[in-house]
């Protein structure tokens, strides 16, 4: 069964669009914005997205 986890849309686009843990945009089932991806329960966010350092830099910024 596949872990069907939201992941956390870093930057670029089309082609080029990554997610906070690395994964092609285009090969992930599920990804979203920040604002989107901080209101999601933890049991349905992407373990890696949720510790990285693109997470860890919008929540210091959303803190100010």
């Amino acid at each position: 069964m596949y872990d069907l986890r939201i992941h956390l849309h870093k930057n670029g686009s089309g082609m080029a669009a990554k997610t906070a843990c690395g994964r092609n945009i285009l090969r992930t089932q599920l990804a979203t914005e920040w604002s989107q991806f901080r209101d999601l329960p933890d049991d349905q966010q992407c373990l890696k997205c949720a510790a990285s350092k693109q997470a860890v830099f919008n929540h210091k910024r959303d803190s100010k």
